[in-house]
Protein backbone atom coordinates (compact mmCIF):
# COMPACT_ATOMS: atom_id res chain seq x y z
CA UNK A 1 0.00 0.00 0.00
CA UNK A 2 2.80 2.74 0.68
CA UNK A 3 4.41 1.90 -2.70
CA UNK A 4 1.34 2.24 -4.45
CA UNK A 5 1.17 5.74 -2.97
CA UNK A 6 4.68 6.22 -3.64
CA UNK A 7 3.85 5.90 -7.09
CA UNK A 8 1.05 8.22 -7.15
CA UNK A 9 3.31 11.07 -5.61
CA UNK A 10 5.84 10.51 -8.35
CA UNK A 11 3.30 10.92 -10.76
CA UNK A 12 1.91 14.21 -9.35
CA UNK A 13 5.05 15.52 -9.50
CA UNK A 14 5.92 14.79 -12.72
CA UNK A 15 5.60 17.20 -15.36
CA UNK A 16 3.63 16.61 -18.29
CA UNK A 17 4.20 18.07 -22.01
CA UNK A 18 1.44 18.47 -24.28
CA UNK A 19 1.67 18.45 -27.78
CA UNK A 20 3.01 20.85 -29.73
CA UNK A 21 1.75 21.85 -33.02
CA UNK A 22 3.46 24.31 -35.34
CA UNK A 23 1.42 25.38 -38.10
CA UNK A 24 2.25 26.79 -41.30
CA UNK A 25 1.16 27.55 -45.17
CA UNK A 26 2.24 24.29 -46.12
CA UNK A 27 2.25 21.69 -43.37
CA UNK A 28 2.11 20.57 -40.05
CA UNK A 29 4.97 19.50 -37.50
CA UNK A 30 3.88 18.72 -34.22
CA UNK A 31 6.08 17.17 -31.51
CA UNK A 32 6.23 16.02 -27.75
CA UNK A 33 9.05 16.26 -25.14
CA UNK A 34 9.36 14.33 -22.28
CA UNK A 35 12.30 14.35 -19.47
CA UNK A 36 15.08 12.34 -18.53
CA UNK A 37 17.90 13.29 -16.05
CA UNK A 38 16.57 16.79 -16.28
CA UNK A 39 17.14 16.50 -20.12
CA UNK A 40 14.57 17.22 -22.72
CA UNK A 41 14.26 14.44 -24.89
CA UNK A 42 12.01 13.92 -27.80
CA UNK A 43 9.11 11.34 -27.34
CA UNK A 44 7.08 11.88 -30.47
CA UNK A 45 7.37 14.04 -33.96
CA UNK A 46 5.36 14.02 -36.83
CA UNK A 47 5.35 15.84 -40.01
CA UNK A 48 1.69 15.90 -42.14
CA UNK A 49 1.25 17.90 -45.26
CA UNK A 50 -1.65 20.00 -46.06
CA UNK A 51 -3.89 19.14 -48.95
CA UNK A 52 -3.82 23.16 -49.93
CA UNK A 53 -1.90 26.51 -48.71
CA UNK A 54 -3.34 27.54 -45.58
CA UNK A 55 -4.66 30.95 -46.10
CA UNK A 56 -7.78 31.47 -44.67
CA UNK A 57 -7.93 29.39 -41.20
CA UNK A 58 -11.93 28.99 -42.02
CA UNK A 59 -11.64 28.04 -45.53
CA UNK A 60 -9.26 25.42 -44.43
CA UNK A 61 -10.89 24.12 -41.66
CA UNK A 62 -11.36 20.98 -43.19
CA UNK A 63 -8.14 20.13 -45.07
CA UNK A 64 -6.53 21.74 -41.01
CA UNK A 65 -9.18 18.91 -39.24
CA UNK A 66 -8.18 15.96 -41.65
CA UNK A 67 -4.26 16.46 -41.48
CA UNK A 68 -4.48 16.99 -37.45
CA UNK A 69 -6.79 13.74 -36.90
CA UNK A 70 -3.93 11.66 -39.34
CA UNK A 71 -1.24 13.42 -36.71
CA UNK A 72 -3.88 11.86 -33.68
CA UNK A 73 -3.73 8.76 -35.38
CA UNK A 74 -0.11 8.12 -36.74
CA UNK A 75 2.26 10.23 -34.69
CA UNK A 76 2.48 8.19 -31.08
CA UNK A 77 1.47 11.01 -29.01
CA UNK A 78 0.90 10.54 -25.03
CA UNK A 79 -2.58 12.34 -24.99
CA UNK A 80 -4.72 15.25 -26.30
CA UNK A 81 -3.44 17.91 -24.63
CA UNK A 82 -1.90 20.48 -27.19
CA UNK A 83 -0.10 23.89 -27.69
CA UNK A 84 -0.31 25.96 -31.00
CA UNK A 85 1.62 28.02 -32.81
CA UNK A 86 -0.70 30.29 -34.73
CA UNK A 87 -0.13 30.54 -38.44
CA UNK A 88 2.69 33.03 -38.81
CA UNK A 89 1.10 35.08 -41.67
CA UNK A 90 -1.77 35.46 -39.18
CA UNK A 91 0.42 37.30 -36.27
CA UNK A 92 0.58 41.40 -36.48
CA UNK A 93 3.63 42.36 -34.60
CA UNK A 94 4.55 45.78 -34.03
CA UNK A 95 6.66 48.20 -31.19
CA UNK A 96 4.57 50.82 -29.70
CA UNK A 97 6.27 53.55 -27.15
CA UNK A 98 4.17 56.79 -25.74
CA UNK A 99 4.35 58.67 -22.55
CA UNK A 100 1.30 58.27 -19.96
CA UNK A 101 -0.87 60.92 -19.67
CA UNK A 102 -2.04 62.29 -16.56
CA UNK A 103 -4.20 59.43 -14.72
CA UNK A 104 -4.01 57.05 -17.15
CA UNK A 105 -3.29 53.50 -16.66
CA UNK A 106 -0.21 51.66 -18.40
CA UNK A 107 -3.52 49.24 -20.18
CA UNK A 108 -5.62 51.91 -21.40
CA UNK A 109 -2.48 54.05 -22.97
CA UNK A 110 -0.99 50.48 -24.83
CA UNK A 111 -4.78 50.41 -25.90
CA UNK A 112 -4.93 53.94 -27.34
CA UNK A 113 -1.55 52.90 -28.95
CA UNK A 114 -2.68 49.84 -30.54
CA UNK A 115 -6.08 51.40 -31.82
CA UNK A 116 -4.08 53.15 -33.87
CA UNK A 117 -1.96 50.84 -35.65
CA UNK A 118 -4.25 47.56 -36.07
CA UNK A 119 -5.05 47.06 -39.31
CA UNK A 120 -8.39 46.01 -38.59
CA UNK A 121 -11.18 47.07 -35.62
CA UNK A 122 -9.45 47.09 -31.99
CA UNK A 123 -12.64 44.61 -31.09
CA UNK A 124 -12.05 42.32 -33.10
CA UNK A 125 -8.46 42.00 -32.03
CA UNK A 126 -6.01 39.30 -29.52
CA UNK A 127 -3.04 41.45 -28.11
CA UNK A 128 -0.44 40.52 -26.10
CA UNK A 129 2.68 42.17 -25.32
CA UNK A 130 5.17 39.68 -24.32
CA UNK A 131 8.18 42.52 -23.85
CA UNK A 132 7.64 45.79 -21.78
CA UNK A 133 9.88 48.72 -20.68
CA UNK A 134 8.62 50.56 -17.79
CA UNK A 135 10.39 53.80 -17.08
CA UNK A 136 9.50 56.71 -14.84
CA UNK A 137 5.97 58.07 -15.97
CA UNK A 138 7.23 61.17 -17.60
CA UNK A 139 9.29 59.08 -19.99
CA UNK A 140 8.90 56.92 -23.15
CA UNK A 141 6.96 53.51 -22.18
CA UNK A 142 8.18 50.72 -24.55
CA UNK A 143 6.29 47.96 -25.39
CA UNK A 144 6.08 45.04 -28.24
CA UNK A 145 2.52 44.40 -29.41
CA UNK A 146 1.05 41.13 -30.56
CA UNK A 147 -2.56 40.83 -31.93
CA UNK A 148 -4.43 38.21 -33.86
CA UNK A 149 -7.83 38.52 -35.28
CA UNK A 150 -10.27 36.96 -32.87
CA UNK A 151 -12.18 35.05 -35.53
CA UNK A 152 -8.99 33.24 -36.73
CA UNK A 153 -7.97 31.88 -32.77
CA UNK A 154 -11.38 31.28 -32.59
CA UNK A 155 -11.39 29.31 -35.73
CA UNK A 156 -8.02 27.49 -34.49
CA UNK A 157 -9.37 26.55 -31.43
CA UNK A 158 -12.80 24.76 -32.93
CA UNK A 159 -10.61 23.29 -35.14
CA UNK A 160 -8.50 21.43 -32.90
CA UNK A 161 -11.86 20.50 -30.90
CA UNK A 162 -12.75 18.83 -33.85
CA UNK A 163 -10.22 17.02 -33.95
CA UNK A 164 -9.91 15.59 -30.51
CA UNK A 165 -7.40 18.03 -29.13
CA UNK A 166 -7.94 20.01 -25.93
CA UNK A 167 -6.56 23.69 -26.24
CA UNK A 168 -4.09 24.49 -23.34
CA UNK A 169 -2.01 27.14 -25.02
CA UNK A 170 -1.93 29.58 -28.16
CA UNK A 171 2.18 30.94 -29.00
CA UNK A 172 3.68 32.46 -31.67
CA UNK A 173 7.27 31.57 -33.20
CA UNK A 174 9.38 34.14 -31.92
CA UNK A 175 8.34 33.20 -28.50
CA UNK A 176 8.92 29.39 -28.63
CA UNK A 177 12.68 30.49 -30.33
CA UNK A 178 13.85 32.51 -27.51
CA UNK A 179 12.85 29.29 -24.96
CA UNK A 180 14.53 26.78 -27.45
CA UNK A 181 17.49 29.07 -26.69
CA UNK A 182 17.30 29.83 -23.56
CA UNK A 183 17.36 25.93 -22.93
CA UNK A 184 20.59 25.23 -25.01
CA UNK A 185 23.05 28.24 -24.53
CA UNK A 186 23.99 30.76 -21.25
CA UNK A 187 22.18 33.98 -21.98
CA UNK A 188 24.53 36.95 -21.48
CA UNK A 189 24.04 40.27 -19.98
CA UNK A 190 24.67 42.06 -23.46
CA UNK A 191 21.77 41.26 -25.82
CA UNK A 192 21.69 38.02 -28.02
CA UNK A 193 20.04 37.95 -31.63
CA UNK A 194 18.34 34.25 -32.78
CA UNK A 195 17.99 33.95 -36.60
CA UNK A 196 15.32 31.53 -37.68
CA UNK A 197 15.95 30.78 -41.10
CA UNK A 198 12.80 29.21 -42.49
CA UNK A 199 12.14 27.87 -46.18
CA UNK A 200 10.30 30.71 -47.29
CA UNK A 201 10.03 33.19 -44.62
CA UNK A 202 13.14 33.70 -41.86
CA UNK A 203 12.85 36.08 -38.68
CA UNK A 204 15.20 37.58 -35.93
CA UNK A 205 15.20 38.54 -32.45
CA UNK A 206 17.22 40.55 -30.18
CA UNK A 207 16.85 39.93 -26.59
CA UNK A 208 18.40 39.97 -23.31
CA UNK A 209 16.80 37.70 -20.14
CA UNK A 210 14.29 40.45 -19.34
CA UNK A 211 12.67 41.48 -22.21
CA UNK A 212 12.81 41.09 -26.16
CA UNK A 213 14.10 44.33 -27.63
CA UNK A 214 12.86 44.11 -31.28
CA UNK A 215 11.92 41.59 -33.84
CA UNK A 216 10.91 40.82 -36.81
CA UNK A 217 10.01 38.33 -39.77
CA UNK A 218 10.46 38.14 -43.66
CA UNK A 219 9.87 36.75 -47.16
CA UNK A 220 13.00 35.64 -47.04
CA UNK A 221 14.75 31.94 -46.80
CA UNK A 222 16.16 28.40 -48.07
CA UNK A 223 13.79 28.48 -51.13
CA UNK A 224 14.81 31.91 -52.38
CA UNK A 225 18.78 30.68 -52.10
CA UNK A 226 18.19 27.49 -54.31
CA UNK A 227 15.92 28.82 -56.82
CA UNK A 228 19.05 31.40 -57.52
CA UNK A 229 21.66 28.26 -58.01
CA UNK A 230 18.97 26.55 -59.95
CA UNK A 231 18.18 29.04 -62.41
CA UNK A 232 22.11 30.32 -62.56
CA UNK A 233 23.23 26.33 -63.24
CA UNK A 234 20.16 24.65 -64.95
CA UNK A 235 18.66 22.72 -62.19
CA UNK A 236 15.59 21.14 -62.56
CA UNK A 237 13.89 22.62 -59.07
CA UNK A 238 12.75 19.20 -58.45
CA UNK A 239 16.35 17.49 -57.79
CA UNK A 240 18.61 17.88 -54.85
CA UNK A 241 21.38 19.55 -56.76
CA UNK A 242 21.17 23.33 -55.30
CA UNK A 243 20.61 21.80 -51.48
CA UNK A 244 23.73 19.40 -51.80
CA UNK A 245 25.63 22.49 -53.41
CA UNK A 246 24.54 24.59 -50.28
CA UNK A 247 25.33 22.07 -47.84
CA UNK A 248 28.80 21.20 -49.60
CA UNK A 249 30.52 24.50 -50.54
CA UNK A 250 27.98 27.19 -49.21
CA UNK A 251 28.73 30.85 -48.85
CA UNK A 252 32.70 31.78 -48.49
CA UNK A 253 33.61 34.43 -46.26
CA UNK A 254 35.69 36.27 -49.40
CA UNK A 255 35.62 35.30 -52.91
CA UNK A 256 38.49 35.09 -54.75
CA UNK A 257 38.45 37.45 -57.98
CA UNK A 258 41.04 36.12 -59.89
CA UNK A 259 39.33 32.93 -61.07
CA UNK A 260 37.74 33.49 -64.32
CA UNK A 261 36.20 29.80 -64.87
CA UNK A 262 32.78 29.85 -66.00
CA UNK A 263 29.86 28.80 -63.88
CA UNK A 264 28.94 26.08 -66.65
CA UNK A 265 32.29 24.48 -67.00
CA UNK A 266 33.08 24.47 -63.24
CA UNK A 267 29.75 22.30 -62.78
CA UNK A 268 30.52 20.20 -65.26
CA UNK A 269 34.19 19.84 -64.04
CA UNK A 270 32.92 19.12 -60.86
CA UNK A 271 36.12 20.34 -59.08
CA UNK A 272 37.64 22.97 -56.49
CA UNK A 273 36.38 25.99 -58.91
CA UNK A 274 32.57 25.51 -57.97
CA UNK A 275 32.80 26.67 -54.58
CA UNK A 276 33.41 30.03 -55.83
CA UNK A 277 30.92 30.00 -58.50
CA UNK A 278 28.16 28.80 -55.81
CA UNK A 279 29.35 31.52 -53.40
CA UNK A 280 29.34 34.33 -56.20
CA UNK A 281 25.74 33.25 -57.26
CA UNK A 282 24.16 33.38 -53.72
CA UNK A 283 25.81 36.00 -52.20
CA UNK A 284 23.71 39.09 -53.56
CA UNK A 285 20.83 36.81 -52.36
CA UNK A 286 22.30 36.24 -48.71
CA UNK A 287 23.93 40.68 -48.68
CA UNK A 288 19.38 40.54 -48.41
CA UNK A 289 19.83 38.55 -44.97
CA UNK A 290 22.77 41.07 -44.12
CA UNK A 291 20.13 43.93 -44.91
CA UNK A 292 17.60 42.36 -42.58
CA UNK A 293 20.59 42.52 -39.34
CA UNK A 294 21.61 46.08 -40.11
CA UNK A 295 18.49 47.48 -39.85
CA UNK A 296 17.38 45.48 -36.70
CA UNK A 297 20.66 46.80 -35.33
CA UNK A 298 20.13 50.28 -36.25
CA UNK A 299 16.07 50.25 -34.97
CA UNK A 300 17.84 48.64 -31.42
CA UNK A 301 20.83 51.98 -31.96
CA UNK A 302 18.57 54.13 -31.81
CA UNK A 303 15.74 53.10 -29.95
CA UNK A 304 17.55 51.90 -26.92
CA UNK A 305 20.68 53.19 -27.15
CA UNK A 306 22.38 49.73 -27.46
CA UNK A 307 25.37 49.35 -29.44
CA UNK A 308 27.01 45.77 -28.36
CA UNK A 309 25.71 42.26 -29.33
CA UNK A 310 27.30 39.66 -27.12
CA UNK A 311 26.34 36.82 -30.28
CA UNK A 312 24.15 35.52 -32.94
CA UNK A 313 22.93 32.30 -33.12
CA UNK A 314 21.15 30.62 -36.69
CA UNK A 315 18.78 27.55 -35.95
CA UNK A 316 16.43 26.20 -39.00
CA UNK A 317 17.46 25.54 -42.01
CA UNK A 318 20.38 28.10 -42.01
CA UNK A 319 22.88 24.51 -40.95
CA UNK A 320 21.51 23.80 -44.57
CA UNK A 321 23.63 26.58 -45.80
CA UNK A 322 27.68 25.53 -45.64
CA UNK A 323 29.11 28.71 -43.82
CA UNK A 324 26.63 31.24 -43.80
CA UNK A 325 27.34 31.93 -39.90
CA UNK A 326 31.24 32.86 -40.66
CA UNK A 327 29.99 34.72 -43.40
CA UNK A 328 27.63 37.22 -41.00
CA UNK A 329 30.02 36.94 -38.54
CA UNK A 330 32.39 38.47 -40.64
CA UNK A 331 29.99 40.72 -42.61
CA UNK A 332 28.20 41.97 -38.85
CA UNK A 333 31.67 41.91 -37.09
CA UNK A 334 29.58 40.02 -34.15
CA UNK A 335 30.21 36.22 -33.31
CA UNK A 336 27.76 33.81 -34.90
CA UNK A 337 27.56 30.21 -34.82
CA UNK A 338 24.89 27.71 -36.23
CA UNK A 339 23.07 25.26 -33.40
CA UNK A 340 23.30 21.72 -33.63
CA UNK A 341 19.80 20.87 -32.05
CA UNK A 342 20.39 17.14 -31.26
CA UNK A 343 23.85 17.64 -29.29
CA UNK A 344 21.59 19.14 -26.48
CA UNK A 345 18.22 17.38 -26.73
CA UNK A 346 18.37 13.42 -26.54
CA UNK A 347 16.01 11.68 -29.70
CA UNK A 348 14.86 8.28 -29.23
CA UNK A 349 16.70 6.13 -31.83
CA UNK A 350 14.00 5.18 -34.64
CA UNK A 351 13.23 9.32 -34.83
CA UNK A 352 16.60 9.38 -35.11
CA UNK A 353 16.88 7.71 -38.06
CA UNK A 354 13.00 8.80 -39.37
CA UNK A 355 15.02 12.35 -39.37
CA UNK A 356 18.42 11.76 -40.56
CA UNK A 357 19.91 13.96 -37.97
CA UNK A 358 17.96 17.06 -39.53
CA UNK A 359 15.77 18.44 -37.33
CA UNK A 360 15.49 21.92 -38.68
CA UNK A 361 11.99 21.73 -39.77
CA UNK A 362 11.52 20.83 -36.19
CA UNK A 363 13.05 23.30 -34.59
CA UNK A 364 10.11 26.10 -34.04
CA UNK A 365 7.78 23.21 -32.32
CA UNK A 366 10.57 21.95 -30.52
CA UNK A 367 10.54 26.05 -28.84
CA UNK A 368 6.98 25.76 -28.32
CA UNK A 369 6.82 21.62 -27.16
CA UNK A 370 8.92 22.94 -23.84
CA UNK A 371 6.09 24.49 -22.44
CA UNK A 372 5.35 22.55 -19.12
CA UNK A 373 1.88 21.13 -18.10
CA UNK A 374 1.35 19.63 -14.58
CA UNK A 375 0.29 16.11 -14.16
CA UNK A 376 -3.49 16.33 -13.33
Amino acid sequence: KGHCWQIAYIMMMTKKYPIAFDIGLHDIHALQLDKSRGRFRIQSMFHQKLENELTDIKQSSPDLINALKVIKKQGGFKGNRAVIHIPAHKVFSFPIEFVLKEDETMEEAIIREVDQNLPYPLEEAVIDYPSMTRSSKKKPQKVIIVSVHRSDIEEILTVFKKAGFRTDALDFRPISSIRLHQYISKISEDPSVICYVGRKESSVQIFTNDRILAMNKFSWGLRRIMDKLNTNLGFEPTTSNALDLLAQHGIKSSISEKSSITVRSAVDNSDANIGPVVSRIITPTIEELVFEFHKILGYIRNKEGIHKINDISFYGAASMICGLDHYIQNRMNIPAKTINILDHIDIKPHLSAMVSNDITPFAAALGLAMREISWL
